[in-house]
Protein backbone atom coordinates (compact mmCIF):
# COMPACT_ATOMS: atom_id res chain seq x y z
CA UNK A 1 0.00 0.00 0.00
CA UNK A 2 1.23 3.16 -0.77
CA UNK A 3 2.34 5.40 2.13
CA UNK A 4 0.32 8.22 2.42
CA UNK A 5 0.25 11.31 5.10
CA UNK A 6 -2.17 8.94 7.07
CA UNK A 7 -0.08 6.10 6.99
CA UNK A 8 2.62 8.25 8.06
CA UNK A 9 0.76 9.22 11.17
CA UNK A 10 1.18 5.45 11.82
CA UNK A 11 4.73 5.84 11.69
CA UNK A 12 5.07 8.74 13.79
CA UNK A 13 3.62 7.86 17.64
CA UNK A 14 5.00 11.40 19.00
CA UNK A 15 2.60 13.16 16.29
CA UNK A 16 -0.06 10.87 16.87
CA UNK A 17 0.02 11.71 20.39
CA UNK A 18 0.03 15.04 19.99
CA UNK A 19 -2.58 14.52 17.83
CA UNK A 20 -4.88 13.02 20.34
CA UNK A 21 -4.20 15.57 23.14
CA UNK A 22 -5.17 18.28 20.83
CA UNK A 23 -8.35 16.58 20.18
CA UNK A 24 -9.16 15.90 23.93
CA UNK A 25 -7.94 19.31 24.44
CA UNK A 26 -10.64 20.47 22.19
CA UNK A 27 -13.17 18.09 23.76
CA UNK A 28 -12.54 19.60 27.16
CA UNK A 29 -13.19 22.89 25.90
CA UNK A 30 -16.16 22.30 24.45
CA UNK A 31 -17.76 25.25 25.07
CA UNK A 32 -19.14 28.11 24.52
CA UNK A 33 -19.13 28.71 21.39
CA UNK A 34 -22.57 27.04 20.71
CA UNK A 35 -23.93 28.42 24.64
CA UNK A 36 -22.52 32.32 23.52
CA UNK A 37 -24.73 31.58 20.18
CA UNK A 38 -27.89 30.61 22.03
CA UNK A 39 -27.30 33.36 24.85
CA UNK A 40 -26.69 36.16 21.98
CA UNK A 41 -30.34 34.47 20.25
CA UNK A 42 -32.10 34.86 24.11
CA UNK A 43 -31.10 38.47 24.45
CA UNK A 44 -31.94 38.92 20.77
CA UNK A 45 -35.53 37.58 21.70
CA UNK A 46 -35.95 39.21 24.89
CA UNK A 47 -35.26 42.81 22.90
CA UNK A 48 -37.53 41.66 20.45
CA UNK A 49 -40.50 41.33 23.54
CA UNK A 50 -39.91 44.69 24.18
CA UNK A 51 -39.97 45.93 20.93
CA UNK A 52 -43.05 44.48 20.62
CA UNK A 53 -44.43 45.73 24.00
CA UNK A 54 -43.64 48.96 23.08
CA UNK A 55 -44.91 49.02 19.84
CA UNK A 56 -48.48 46.93 21.98
CA UNK A 57 -48.11 49.99 24.43
CA UNK A 58 -47.94 52.75 21.31
CA UNK A 59 -50.80 50.94 19.67
CA UNK A 60 -53.41 50.43 22.96
CA UNK A 61 -52.60 54.65 23.15
CA UNK A 62 -53.82 55.27 19.71
CA UNK A 63 -56.79 52.88 20.02
CA UNK A 64 -57.46 55.24 23.79
CA UNK A 65 -56.52 58.41 20.99
CA UNK A 66 -58.92 56.71 18.58
CA UNK A 67 -62.01 55.54 21.03
CA UNK A 68 -61.98 59.32 22.24
CA UNK A 69 -62.66 60.77 18.58
CA UNK A 70 -65.67 58.12 18.82
CA UNK A 71 -66.77 59.21 22.30
CA UNK A 72 -66.51 62.59 20.70
CA UNK A 73 -68.16 61.80 17.82
CA UNK A 74 -71.04 60.60 19.57
CA UNK A 75 -71.72 63.21 21.85
CA UNK A 76 -71.82 65.68 18.39
CA UNK A 77 -74.46 63.05 17.09
CA UNK A 78 -76.48 63.03 20.31
CA UNK A 79 -76.50 67.22 19.76
CA UNK A 80 -77.06 66.90 16.27
CA UNK A 81 -79.80 64.46 16.87
CA UNK A 82 -81.20 66.80 19.72
CA UNK A 83 -81.25 69.71 17.40
CA UNK A 84 -83.43 67.20 14.71
CA UNK A 85 -85.76 66.45 17.35
CA UNK A 86 -86.00 70.30 18.14
CA UNK A 87 -86.80 71.13 14.52
CA UNK A 88 -88.88 67.74 13.73
CA UNK A 89 -90.69 69.18 17.14
CA UNK A 90 -91.00 73.06 15.54
CA UNK A 91 -92.02 71.24 12.13
CA UNK A 92 -94.92 69.31 13.75
CA UNK A 93 -95.97 72.64 15.42
CA UNK A 94 -96.24 74.64 11.98
CA UNK A 95 -98.82 72.94 10.11
CA UNK A 96 -101.22 73.21 13.26
CA UNK A 97 -100.38 76.92 13.73
CA UNK A 98 -100.83 77.29 9.86
CA UNK A 99 -104.31 75.11 10.14
CA UNK A 100 -105.34 77.88 12.92
CA UNK A 101 -104.64 80.63 11.24
CA UNK A 102 -106.30 79.48 7.69
CA UNK A 103 -109.28 79.23 10.04
CA UNK A 104 -108.90 82.62 11.04
CA UNK A 105 -108.49 83.68 7.91
CA UNK A 106 -111.45 81.95 6.34
CA UNK A 107 -113.39 83.68 9.04
CA UNK A 108 -112.23 87.28 8.39
CA UNK A 109 -112.90 86.49 4.77
CA UNK A 110 -116.24 85.41 5.70
CA UNK A 111 -116.80 88.68 8.00
CA UNK A 112 -116.03 90.70 5.01
CA UNK A 113 -119.54 89.20 3.57
CA UNK A 114 -121.75 91.49 6.12
CA UNK A 115 -120.08 94.90 5.66
CA UNK A 116 -119.80 94.64 1.80
CA UNK A 117 -122.93 93.23 1.28
CA UNK A 118 -124.47 96.80 3.39
CA UNK A 119 -122.39 99.21 1.21
CA UNK A 120 -123.16 96.94 -2.13
CA UNK A 121 -126.93 97.48 -1.14
CA UNK A 122 -126.62 100.65 0.04
CA UNK A 123 -124.74 101.86 -3.30
CA UNK A 124 -127.64 99.88 -5.17
CA UNK A 125 -130.32 102.42 -3.24
CA UNK A 126 -128.05 105.17 -3.82
CA UNK A 127 -128.07 104.48 -7.64
CA UNK A 128 -131.94 103.65 -7.72
CA UNK A 129 -132.81 106.84 -6.18
CA UNK A 130 -130.72 109.40 -7.85
CA UNK A 131 -130.36 111.76 -5.37
CA UNK A 132 -128.33 114.33 -6.56
CA UNK A 133 -129.36 117.01 -4.33
CA UNK A 134 -128.26 115.61 -0.72
CA UNK A 135 -125.73 118.46 -0.24
CA UNK A 136 -128.44 121.05 -1.31
CA UNK A 137 -131.39 119.20 1.30
CA UNK A 138 -128.87 119.46 4.49
CA UNK A 139 -128.27 123.09 3.83
CA UNK A 140 -132.13 123.84 3.25
CA UNK A 141 -132.76 121.47 5.92
CA UNK A 142 -134.28 124.37 8.16
CA UNK A 143 -136.62 125.16 5.71
CA UNK A 144 -138.09 121.55 5.65
CA UNK A 145 -141.71 120.20 7.95
CA UNK A 146 -140.89 117.47 9.80
CA UNK A 147 -141.33 114.92 7.28
CA UNK A 148 -139.05 116.11 5.25
CA UNK A 149 -136.41 116.33 8.23
CA UNK A 150 -137.43 112.50 8.66
CA UNK A 151 -136.24 111.97 5.54
CA UNK A 152 -132.69 113.59 5.99
CA UNK A 153 -132.56 111.81 9.22
CA UNK A 154 -133.18 108.41 7.20
CA UNK A 155 -130.27 109.17 4.86
CA UNK A 156 -127.94 110.45 7.55
CA UNK A 157 -128.41 107.24 8.48
CA UNK A 158 -127.83 105.49 5.33
CA UNK A 159 -124.55 107.41 5.19
CA UNK A 160 -123.25 106.04 8.73
CA UNK A 161 -124.03 102.94 7.79
CA UNK A 162 -121.79 102.73 4.69
CA UNK A 163 -119.38 104.48 6.51
CA UNK A 164 -119.32 101.77 9.34
CA UNK A 165 -119.23 99.25 6.48
CA UNK A 166 -116.35 100.86 5.18
CA UNK A 167 -114.46 101.06 8.52
CA UNK A 168 -115.88 97.16 9.11
CA UNK A 169 -113.74 96.62 5.80
CA UNK A 170 -111.31 98.39 6.46
CA UNK A 171 -110.62 96.85 9.66
CA UNK A 172 -110.85 93.23 8.41
CA UNK A 173 -108.59 93.89 5.39
CA UNK A 174 -106.19 95.14 8.12
CA UNK A 175 -106.73 91.79 10.23
CA UNK A 176 -106.37 90.38 6.78
CA UNK A 177 -102.97 91.84 6.08
CA UNK A 178 -101.83 90.89 9.25
CA UNK A 179 -103.20 87.36 9.32
CA UNK A 180 -100.69 87.62 5.85
CA UNK A 181 -97.46 88.43 7.68
CA UNK A 182 -97.76 85.70 10.49
CA UNK A 183 -98.46 83.15 8.10
CA UNK A 184 -95.62 84.19 5.71
CA UNK A 185 -93.69 84.05 9.11
CA UNK A 186 -94.86 80.79 10.08
CA UNK A 187 -93.83 79.57 6.47
CA UNK A 188 -90.13 81.47 6.83
CA UNK A 189 -89.74 79.59 10.14
CA UNK A 190 -90.59 76.44 8.30
CA UNK A 191 -88.00 77.23 6.08
CA UNK A 192 -85.41 77.64 8.53
CA UNK A 193 -86.27 75.12 10.65
CA UNK A 194 -85.96 72.74 7.82
CA UNK A 195 -82.44 74.26 6.35
CA UNK A 196 -81.50 74.49 10.24
CA UNK A 197 -82.82 70.52 10.18
CA UNK A 198 -80.99 69.53 6.79
CA UNK A 199 -77.87 70.84 8.10
CA UNK A 200 -77.43 69.37 11.06
CA UNK A 201 -78.37 65.97 9.32
CA UNK A 202 -75.65 67.19 7.54
CA UNK A 203 -73.39 67.16 10.61
CA UNK A 204 -74.75 64.23 11.69
CA UNK A 205 -73.90 62.88 8.09
CA UNK A 206 -70.73 64.23 8.36
CA UNK A 207 -69.59 62.74 11.88
CA UNK A 208 -70.95 59.28 11.40
CA UNK A 209 -68.66 58.88 8.08
CA UNK A 210 -65.67 59.36 9.97
CA UNK A 211 -66.76 56.30 12.21
CA UNK A 212 -65.85 53.31 10.09
CA UNK A 213 -62.63 54.57 9.07
CA UNK A 214 -62.02 55.02 12.93
CA UNK A 215 -63.37 51.57 13.43
CA UNK A 216 -61.18 50.37 11.12
CA UNK A 217 -58.06 51.75 12.68
CA UNK A 218 -59.23 50.53 16.23
CA UNK A 219 -59.85 46.75 14.58
CA UNK A 220 -56.25 47.20 12.35
CA UNK A 221 -54.74 48.09 15.91
CA UNK A 222 -56.73 45.44 17.57
CA UNK A 223 -55.47 42.62 14.89
CA UNK A 224 -51.72 44.23 15.17
CA UNK A 225 -51.95 43.84 18.85
CA UNK A 226 -53.16 40.78 18.52
CA UNK A 227 -50.27 39.59 15.93
CA UNK A 228 -47.74 41.37 18.94
CA UNK A 229 -48.74 39.44 21.92
CA UNK A 230 -48.45 35.79 19.33
CA UNK A 231 -44.96 37.15 18.42
CA UNK A 232 -44.34 37.68 22.23
CA UNK A 233 -45.79 34.10 23.32
CA UNK A 234 -43.68 32.76 20.15
CA UNK A 235 -40.68 34.98 21.19
CA UNK A 236 -40.96 33.66 24.93
CA UNK A 237 -41.50 29.90 23.66
CA UNK A 238 -38.22 30.46 21.52
CA UNK A 239 -36.62 31.67 24.60
CA UNK A 240 -37.44 28.42 26.62
CA UNK A 241 -36.43 26.52 23.44
CA UNK A 242 -33.00 28.17 23.82
CA UNK A 243 -32.49 27.89 27.42
CA UNK A 244 -33.39 24.25 27.05
CA UNK A 245 -30.60 24.23 24.02
CA UNK A 246 -28.33 25.96 26.52
CA UNK A 247 -28.25 22.36 28.17
CA UNK A 248 -28.23 20.75 24.90
CA UNK A 249 -26.04 19.60 21.80
CA UNK A 250 -26.83 21.22 18.85
CA UNK A 251 -27.36 18.38 16.57
CA UNK A 252 -30.26 16.23 18.61
CA UNK A 253 -31.41 19.07 21.75
CA UNK A 254 -30.47 15.96 23.45
CA UNK A 255 -28.86 17.18 27.38
CA UNK A 256 -25.01 17.58 26.65
CA UNK A 257 -22.66 18.93 25.85
CA UNK A 258 -21.66 20.33 22.18
CA UNK A 259 -17.60 19.28 21.09
CA UNK A 260 -15.98 21.29 18.30
CA UNK A 261 -15.55 18.49 16.01
CA UNK A 262 -16.42 17.71 12.57
CA UNK A 263 -19.09 15.36 11.74
CA UNK A 264 -17.82 11.93 10.83
CA UNK A 265 -19.85 10.10 8.05
CA UNK A 266 -19.59 6.47 7.76
CA UNK A 267 -21.00 4.62 4.93
CA UNK A 268 -22.63 1.52 6.52
CA UNK A 269 -23.70 -1.81 4.90
CA UNK A 270 -27.23 -2.74 5.19
CA UNK A 271 -27.59 -6.08 3.44
CA UNK A 272 -29.11 -9.29 5.20
CA UNK A 273 -25.44 -10.62 5.83
CA UNK A 274 -24.59 -6.94 7.60
CA UNK A 275 -27.03 -6.79 9.98
CA UNK A 276 -27.33 -6.45 12.98
CA UNK A 277 -24.89 -3.40 12.49
CA UNK A 278 -22.57 -1.66 15.05
CA UNK A 279 -23.32 1.91 16.08
CA UNK A 280 -26.19 3.20 13.96
CA UNK A 281 -28.72 4.20 17.08
CA UNK A 282 -25.82 6.60 18.46
CA UNK A 283 -25.42 8.07 14.80
CA UNK A 284 -27.08 11.45 15.17
CA UNK A 285 -28.77 11.47 11.43
CA UNK A 286 -28.91 8.73 9.20
CA UNK A 287 -29.51 8.83 5.77
CA UNK A 288 -30.34 6.11 3.76
CA UNK A 289 -29.65 5.05 -0.06
CA UNK A 290 -30.30 3.46 -2.96
CA UNK A 291 -27.34 1.54 -4.65
CA UNK A 292 -27.37 -1.01 -7.37
CA UNK A 293 -29.66 -3.85 -7.85
CA UNK A 294 -32.60 -2.03 -5.14
CA UNK A 295 -30.45 -2.34 -2.19
CA UNK A 296 -29.85 0.34 -0.01
CA UNK A 297 -26.83 1.55 2.14
CA UNK A 298 -26.87 3.66 4.71
CA UNK A 299 -24.59 7.15 5.89
CA UNK A 300 -24.66 7.55 9.85
CA UNK A 301 -23.11 10.78 10.49
CA UNK A 302 -21.95 11.14 13.56
CA UNK A 303 -21.11 14.67 15.72
CA UNK A 304 -22.68 14.81 19.29
CA UNK A 305 -21.54 10.63 20.73
CA UNK A 306 -18.70 8.26 19.73
CA UNK A 307 -19.58 4.86 19.93
CA UNK A 308 -16.63 2.19 19.99
CA UNK A 309 -17.47 0.71 17.12
CA UNK A 310 -19.19 1.36 13.83
CA UNK A 311 -19.74 -1.26 11.12
CA UNK A 312 -20.04 -3.09 8.89
CA UNK A 313 -18.18 -0.50 6.34
CA UNK A 314 -18.64 -0.45 2.67
CA UNK A 315 -17.62 1.74 -0.66
CA UNK A 316 -18.67 5.15 -0.77
CA UNK A 317 -20.71 6.11 -4.23
CA UNK A 318 -20.67 9.52 -5.71
CA UNK A 319 -23.66 9.87 -4.29
CA UNK A 320 -22.09 10.42 -1.07
CA UNK A 321 -19.57 13.79 -1.34
CA UNK A 322 -22.86 15.10 -2.64
CA UNK A 323 -24.70 14.43 0.52
CA UNK A 324 -21.99 15.36 2.82
CA UNK A 325 -20.87 18.72 1.23
CA UNK A 326 -23.42 20.28 3.26
CA UNK A 327 -21.36 19.55 6.64
CA UNK A 328 -18.81 21.93 6.85
CA UNK A 329 -15.57 19.59 5.84
CA UNK A 330 -16.74 16.09 7.64
CA UNK A 331 -14.64 13.35 7.81
CA UNK A 332 -15.90 10.12 5.29
CA UNK A 333 -15.39 6.74 6.26
CA UNK A 334 -15.44 4.13 3.68
CA UNK A 335 -13.33 0.97 2.60
CA UNK A 336 -12.79 2.29 -0.64
CA UNK A 337 -14.34 2.52 -4.12
CA UNK A 338 -13.45 2.60 -7.64
CA UNK A 339 -11.06 4.98 -8.95
CA UNK A 340 -13.64 7.76 -10.48
CA UNK A 341 -15.34 7.59 -7.76
CA UNK A 342 -12.21 8.24 -5.35
CA UNK A 343 -11.17 10.82 -7.77
CA UNK A 344 -14.78 12.57 -6.89
CA UNK A 345 -14.37 12.17 -3.49
CA UNK A 346 -10.77 13.24 -3.30
CA UNK A 347 -11.48 16.66 -4.97
CA UNK A 348 -14.77 17.65 -3.06
CA UNK A 349 -14.47 19.24 0.03
CA UNK A 350 -15.45 15.88 2.21
CA UNK A 351 -11.88 14.85 3.71
CA UNK A 352 -11.51 11.01 3.44
CA UNK A 353 -10.32 9.28 6.56
CA UNK A 354 -11.42 5.83 4.75
CA UNK A 355 -9.37 2.03 5.04
CA UNK A 356 -6.79 3.30 2.49
CA UNK A 357 -5.62 6.35 4.24
CA UNK A 358 -6.02 5.65 7.49
CA UNK A 359 -6.27 2.05 8.52
CA UNK A 360 -5.12 2.24 11.81
CA UNK A 361 -8.71 3.15 12.78
CA UNK A 362 -9.87 -0.04 11.11
CA UNK A 363 -10.16 -3.73 11.61
CA UNK A 364 -11.90 -7.13 10.07
CA UNK A 365 -14.28 -8.76 12.19
CA UNK A 366 -13.49 -12.44 12.77
CA UNK A 367 -16.73 -13.43 13.39
CA UNK A 368 -17.94 -12.27 9.93
CA UNK A 369 -17.43 -13.30 6.29
CA UNK A 370 -16.18 -10.44 3.98
CA UNK A 371 -16.95 -7.66 2.63
CA UNK A 372 -19.33 -7.24 5.95
CA UNK A 373 -16.40 -7.47 8.60
CA UNK A 374 -14.91 -4.33 8.33
CA UNK A 375 -15.16 -1.73 11.44
CA UNK A 376 -13.75 1.31 12.79
CA UNK A 377 -13.44 3.51 15.58
CA UNK A 378 -14.74 7.22 15.39
CA UNK A 379 -12.42 8.25 18.22
CA UNK A 380 -9.26 7.23 16.16
CA UNK A 381 -10.44 8.72 13.02
CA UNK A 382 -11.53 12.10 14.75
CA UNK A 383 -7.88 11.60 16.66
CA UNK A 384 -6.47 11.40 12.92
CA UNK A 385 -8.38 14.71 11.50
CA UNK A 386 -5.14 16.62 9.95
CA UNK A 387 -7.51 19.80 9.18
CA UNK A 388 -6.82 22.71 11.83
CA UNK A 389 -8.36 23.01 14.65
CA UNK A 390 -12.16 24.18 14.88
CA UNK A 391 -14.04 27.24 16.57
CA UNK A 392 -17.06 25.77 15.78
CA UNK A 393 -19.67 23.35 14.99
CA UNK A 394 -20.45 22.22 11.98
CA UNK A 395 -23.94 23.74 10.55
CA UNK A 396 -26.47 20.88 12.56
CA UNK A 397 -28.74 19.66 9.46
CA UNK A 398 -32.68 19.87 11.42
CA UNK A 399 -33.81 22.53 14.05
CA UNK A 400 -35.71 20.90 17.38
CA UNK A 401 -38.78 22.11 18.98
CA UNK A 402 -39.04 22.97 22.46
CA UNK A 403 -40.68 20.66 25.43
CA UNK A 404 -43.42 23.57 25.15
CA UNK A 405 -43.47 24.15 21.31
CA UNK A 406 -46.51 22.33 19.61
CA UNK A 407 -46.16 20.84 16.44
CA UNK A 408 -46.01 22.93 13.17
CA UNK A 409 -50.40 23.37 12.71
CA UNK A 410 -50.36 21.20 9.48
CA UNK A 411 -49.29 18.67 11.43
CA UNK A 412 -51.49 15.23 11.20
CA UNK A 413 -51.81 12.11 12.94
CA UNK A 414 -49.48 8.95 11.29
CA UNK A 415 -49.04 5.98 12.65
CA UNK A 416 -46.79 3.97 9.86
CA UNK A 417 -44.58 4.66 6.74
CA UNK A 418 -43.64 2.44 3.90
CA UNK A 419 -41.15 2.60 1.77
CA UNK A 420 -40.20 0.13 -1.51
CA UNK A 421 -36.37 0.74 -2.69
CA UNK A 422 -36.79 -2.20 -4.71
CA UNK A 423 -34.73 -5.03 -3.55
CA UNK A 424 -35.29 -3.72 -0.18
CA UNK A 425 -38.42 -2.76 2.01
CA UNK A 426 -38.63 -0.54 4.57
CA UNK A 427 -41.47 0.57 7.58
CA UNK A 428 -41.88 2.45 10.28
CA UNK A 429 -44.15 2.50 13.25
CA UNK A 430 -45.10 4.71 15.64
CA UNK A 431 -44.66 3.26 19.21
CA UNK A 432 -45.05 6.58 21.23
CA UNK A 433 -41.25 7.55 21.55
CA UNK A 434 -40.43 6.74 18.19
CA UNK A 435 -40.51 4.96 14.59
CA UNK A 436 -39.63 1.40 15.02
CA UNK A 437 -38.27 0.45 12.35
CA UNK A 438 -38.47 -3.19 10.14
CA UNK A 439 -36.32 -3.72 6.96
CA UNK A 440 -37.74 -7.10 4.84
CA UNK A 441 -40.42 -7.21 7.62
CA UNK A 442 -38.16 -8.17 10.37
CA UNK A 443 -37.45 -5.75 12.93
CA UNK A 444 -34.24 -3.60 12.59
CA UNK A 445 -32.32 -3.70 15.83
CA UNK A 446 -28.19 -2.71 16.35
CA UNK A 447 -25.53 -4.98 17.51
CA UNK A 448 -26.60 -4.61 21.45
CA UNK A 449 -30.19 -5.82 20.53
CA UNK A 450 -32.00 -2.38 20.90
CA UNK A 451 -34.14 -1.80 18.24
CA UNK A 452 -33.97 1.17 15.83
CA UNK A 453 -36.86 4.04 16.46
CA UNK A 454 -35.45 7.26 15.93
CA UNK A 455 -38.08 10.18 17.24
CA UNK A 456 -37.75 11.44 14.04
CA UNK A 457 -37.89 10.31 10.30
CA UNK A 458 -37.85 12.10 7.11
CA UNK A 459 -38.62 10.77 3.59
CA UNK A 460 -36.90 13.25 1.27
CA UNK A 461 -37.92 12.84 -2.34
CA UNK A 462 -35.17 13.05 -4.35
CA UNK A 463 -34.14 12.22 -7.81
CA UNK A 464 -31.59 9.07 -9.24
CA UNK A 465 -29.68 9.69 -11.63
CA UNK A 466 -26.51 7.34 -13.05
CA UNK A 467 -23.43 7.98 -11.34
CA UNK A 468 -20.42 8.54 -13.99
CA UNK A 469 -18.55 5.72 -11.68
CA UNK A 470 -20.61 2.91 -13.23
CA UNK A 471 -23.56 2.74 -15.64
CA UNK A 472 -25.75 0.39 -12.81
CA UNK A 473 -25.19 2.44 -10.04
CA UNK A 474 -27.44 5.35 -9.21
CA UNK A 475 -26.47 8.92 -7.80
CA UNK A 476 -28.85 10.64 -5.63
CA UNK A 477 -29.33 14.34 -6.51
CA UNK A 478 -29.52 15.78 -3.06
CA UNK A 479 -28.71 19.59 -4.08
CA UNK A 480 -31.86 21.30 -5.07
CA UNK A 481 -35.65 21.09 -3.85
CA UNK A 482 -38.00 18.68 -3.62
CA UNK A 483 -40.65 17.24 -1.26
CA UNK A 484 -40.66 15.89 2.36
CA UNK A 485 -42.12 14.01 4.85
CA UNK A 486 -41.33 14.66 8.09
CA UNK A 487 -43.18 12.04 10.38
CA UNK A 488 -42.05 13.57 13.98
CA UNK A 489 -44.22 13.08 17.73
CA UNK A 490 -46.63 10.64 15.53
CA UNK A 491 -47.32 13.24 13.29
CA UNK A 492 -46.76 14.07 9.75
CA UNK A 493 -45.96 16.99 8.41
CA UNK A 494 -45.65 17.20 4.46
CA UNK A 495 -43.32 20.07 3.28
CA UNK A 496 -40.51 20.61 1.25
CA UNK A 497 -36.63 19.94 1.41
CA UNK A 498 -34.29 23.06 -0.39
CA UNK A 499 -31.03 22.95 -0.59
CA UNK A 500 -29.94 25.31 -2.98
CA UNK A 501 -26.74 25.81 -1.52
CA UNK A 502 -24.49 23.00 -1.70
CA UNK A 503 -22.26 23.89 1.04
CA UNK A 504 -25.46 23.45 3.62
CA UNK A 505 -27.52 20.66 4.50
CA UNK A 506 -31.20 20.77 3.46
CA UNK A 507 -33.89 23.01 4.52
CA UNK A 508 -37.03 21.31 5.57
CA UNK A 509 -39.77 23.33 5.86
CA UNK A 510 -43.62 24.58 5.05
CA UNK A 511 -44.09 27.62 2.94
CA UNK A 512 -40.75 28.91 4.10
CA UNK A 513 -41.38 27.85 7.87
CA UNK A 514 -38.75 25.60 8.92
CA UNK A 515 -40.13 22.60 10.51
CA UNK A 516 -38.46 21.60 14.04
CA UNK A 517 -38.39 18.28 14.81
CA UNK A 518 -38.37 16.12 18.29
CA UNK A 519 -35.15 16.49 19.82
CA UNK A 520 -33.52 13.15 19.21
CA UNK A 521 -31.51 11.04 16.20
CA UNK A 522 -33.16 11.52 12.68
CA UNK A 523 -33.25 8.59 9.57
CA UNK A 524 -33.42 9.81 6.16
CA UNK A 525 -35.05 8.20 3.30
CA UNK A 526 -33.71 9.77 -0.21
CA UNK A 527 -36.93 8.06 -2.13
CA UNK A 528 -37.82 8.65 -5.36
CA UNK A 529 -41.21 9.97 -5.93
CA UNK A 530 -43.60 6.93 -5.55
CA UNK A 531 -41.83 4.75 -3.65
CA UNK A 532 -43.35 5.49 -0.12
CA UNK A 533 -46.73 5.58 1.39
CA UNK A 534 -48.01 6.49 4.94
CA UNK A 535 -51.00 5.94 7.06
Amino acid sequence: MPETIYARYMHKRSLLISLIFLVLGAILATTAVGAQTFLEQIDEEEESIISFETEIENLEEQITSYEKQLSDIADLVAETEARIAIEDEKLVLIPIYLELMADNLIDRYVSLEEPTSVRHVMAIDAYVRNDEHINAVLTQSIQLSEEALEQIRARLLYESIINDANDQLLAIYGQLRQLGREIDSLFDRRNQSNERRTLAFEDRSEAMSIVPGIEEQIDSANTNINTLRASIAKAELEIDRLRELLVAMRWTALIGEDIIRPALAFKIDNVGAARPQSGINQADVVYEELVESGLTRLVAIFQTESPSVVGPIRSARTSDPILLSGFDMPLFAYSGANQITLDIVYASDVISVNWDRASSAYWQSTTRRSPHNLYASPSQLWALNPEPERTELPPAPFEFRGSEEPLHPSAVPAERIAIDFGWTEVDYRWNGSGWTRRQGGTAHIDANGVRVAPPNMIVQFVRYGTSPAAETSPEAETVGTGVAWIFTDGHLIIGEWDRTDANMPALYHVEGEEIRLTPGRTWVALAEEGTASWE
